[in-house]
């Protein structure tokens, strides 16, 4: 009698004991759409933070001054470049196409101005100097009008701005 008794209780237990788990492996497998979905939402909102520091470039046409405003805001942004293609200069044979790395660590990607995509290479970048010197074939009129484009790379980062003559 006493080992019916046990062996009773033995087998309440295991079975209860089953119960639990399932019931817990059960929950588990509910919240996990849950927890994917929050987990995309959250690395939405972050990236949406990240890039917000970018939205007064989105498309915007800016001035030349905003150029300069832009070189210095991002030299702390290892391996962002700048490229800017200015427009016909009087006493210049062609339009002038050149990439800035404000951080001055490496070099730029090679860049096609005509589509707004990054090409194969690193190409020069020119420094703060370059593009402020008005005597200089780089220099940037804080007049001109650009229009900014936000480049990104295959990683949907933002990875560049692309200024373009208007």
């Amino acid at each position: 009698m006493e080992n019916i008794a046990s062996f009773l209780k033995t087998t309440i237990s295991i079975l209860i004991t089953l119960a639990i788990i399932s019931s817990g492996l059960f929950l588990w497998g509910k919240t996990q759409p849950v927890v994917e979905l929050a987990n995309s939402q959250a690395a939405a909102q972050a990236r949406a933070l990240s890039e917000q520091q970018y939205s007064a470039f989105d498309n915007q046409l800016v001035s030349g001054s905003q150029i300069l405003t832009a070189y210095r805001r991002y030299e702390s942004q290892p391996g962002f470049c700048l490229y800017v293609q200015r427009a016909y200069v009087y006493g210049q044979d062609a339009s002038r196409e050149f990439s800035m790395n404000p951080s001055g660590e490496g070099s730029c990607r090679n860049f096609n101005y005509s589509n707004g995509e990054f090409k194969e290479g690193t190409s020069y970048s020119r420094t703060d100097e370059d593009i402020s010197d008005a005597s200089g074939s780089y220099y940037i009129s804080p007049q001109s009008r650009y229009r900014a484009k936000l480049i990104k790379d295959k990683n949907e980062r933002i990875a560049a701005i692309y200024f373009q003559a208007q």
